[in-house]
């Protein structure tokens, strides 16, 4: 290793002014990884480079000079400038392996610059791979076993995030037997990586509830609400028989036969728990689910003027809707099945609108519970959200619930969570407290910034130090960064997209 300075006076057992040599300045660098060799107490100390500083005697800060008014002393004493910095130390070195640094390295101890990984034996372990640390090259894992303790990954735009997430999918299936599901928000991060494995999220049944509130939402109908939930379940009931035992030709021969018999009596026999292969096996038609909207409503004390209402809105804007529910022949039940099948699933959700999109999060997510509830298992799959603050904020609903109970009881049933997003600060308390291990890159505002303080050691990276980073440039910190303290690495190059998306939608 190459000596580029020595420990100046007022060290401590976290830190370390150092003066840099002359000659050594153009090779130091913020974040570069240094080792302290301390003759006097015979240790070794691992460190990282922070506040580099540039210092000029001639010209101090608090207090005039006379070089300040005679430029030619100035340009005589060019040589005089000099630079300093610190060493965050990390630990002491013994044998390869990271000691908590209990006392401070001595005054004129060798600093030595870490240029590639064979200058220091330093043993980090095995595990998941998605980078390098910027200038020396050690490859830092992560261990496997923090993967249901929950990965954050923070960065503006263009930052790189979704390579980060790609290599980590990558290692995954490629180092453990974890199986591993990605909402793809936007449908061009992902999709196009893995296009054998997509689904096309518009051919995915909804359940009754969502179902309702979609329909009232395209009907501005939100306040019939209560009305509308319990039509969709009486339509379901008479469709597939219900009580009746009616077949669903004599339903749809019924429909200019007169009244239809749908009623909430027969909805007491439907199977609620397979309630949305019902759906997907089932034919919808406008016509007859109004006619159960008006003699449910009616059964529940509906006004005239309320009932009148409710048909002619839901005419009016909910036919596009009702008819694409004959297209929709997958359950979130499905998607479970085929994740354990498959062992990696995409679901492209830039198909259907935002409130469809929590809908599928919620269910598959609840439907990886329900394996632990009704059975026992661990089911040992890996969630990526992409665009999480669009699933995990506080007013996301159905699909904040199902990512806050993952995000609190995950670790102990192994099911993970990687949420990728830009907006930290939109995450809710519960979800932001319980994600244990972060990469973290240029940042979208200040409040981003803070909020990553409130739940991570930053050792001493501030705001500014992040606008400087690059593309696939990010910190890695908190439990799975065997440092335990945060390092800067440069994300690997994961190649370019197999396909464009859409290509193989909806296998």
């Amino acid at each position: 290793m190459r000596s580029v300075g020595v420990v100046a006076s007022g060290s401590r057992s976290f830190y370390a002014p150092v003066l840099i040599y002359k000659e050594a300045e153009h090779l130091v660098r913020e974040e570069s990884l240094v080792v302290i060799r301390d003759r006097v107490a015979d240790k070794r100390y691992l460190g990282i480079l922070r506040w580099l500083t540039k210092m000029d005697p001639l010209l101090p800060s608090t207090q005039r000079s006379g070089v300040v008014d005679n430029p030619r002393l100035a340009e005589m004493a060019t040589n005089v400038p000099f630079e300093n910095s610190y060493v965050r130390i990390i630990g002491g070195l013994r044998g390869g392996k990271l000691e908590p640094p209990a006392d401070p390295p001595t005054p004129r101890s060798e600093v030595l610059l870490i240029e590639s990984p064979g200058d220091v034996a330093l043993d980090l372990g095995e595990g998941l791979i998605v980078g390098e640390h910027k200038y020396s090259g050690i490859e830092v894992p992560l261990d496997p076993k923090y993967l249901p303790y929950h990965i954050g990954v923070v960065g503006a735009t263009g930052t790189g995030k979704s390579r980060l997430v790609k290599a980590l999918i990558d290692e995954v299936l490629a180092k453990t037997d974890w199986r591993v599901i990605v909402f793809d928000h936007s449908g061009m991060d992902y999709v196009s990586y893995y296009p054998d494995r997509v689904v096309d999220s518009s051919e995915i049944m909804p359940d009754p509830p969502t179902l309702g509130e979609l329909l009232a939402e395209v009907s501005m109908l939100e306040k019939q609400l209560d009305y509308i939930v319990p039509s969709i379940y009486a339509y379901i009931a008479y469709a597939r028989g219900g009580s009746s035992k009616a077949t669903l030709e004599d339903f749809r021969r019924k429909r200019s036969l007169g009244p239809l018999d749908c009623s909430l009596e027969a909805v007491k026999d439907l199977n609620l728990a397979n309630v949305e292969k019902l759906m997907a096996e089932m034919r919808w038609d406008l016509d007859p689910l109004l006619r159960c909207v008006e003699s449910v409503s009616d059964s529940l004390g509906a006004k005239d003027a309320t009932k009148a209402k409710m048909v002619l809105l839901l005419r009016t804007y909910a036919g596009g809707l009702v008819e694409s529910l004959n297209k929709k022949k997958l359950t979130a039940g499905d998607l479970v099945k085929r994740i354990f099948e498959e062992r990696l699933l995409v679901v492209d959700l830039s198909t259907v609108d935002i409130g469809m999109r929590r809908y599928i999060v919620k269910s598959v997510i609840e439907g990886l519970w329900r394996l632990v509830d009704e059975r026992g298992e661990k089911p040992r799959t890996l969630v990526v959200i992409d665009e999480a603050h669009n699933y995990a904020c506080g007013g996301c609903g159905a699909s904040l619930r199902a990512i806050e109970r993952t995000a609190r009881e995950g670790r102990k049933w192994e099911i993970g969570l990687v949420l990728a997003s830009q907006r930290m600060i939109d995450f809710s308390t519960d979800v932001r407290n319980n994600v244990n291990t972060f990469y973290f890159s240029r940042l979208q505002t200040p409040g981003d910034f803070e909020n990553l303080k409130g739940v991570l050691d930053l050792g001493g990276i501030g705001y500014d130090t992040l606008s400087t980073l690059s593309v696939r440039e990010f910190f890695f910190a908190g439990l799975g960064n065997p440092l335990r303290f945060p390092i800067l690495v440069r994300v690997k190059e994961v190649g370019e997209p197999a396909g464009i998306r859409g290509a193989t939608r909806g296998r």
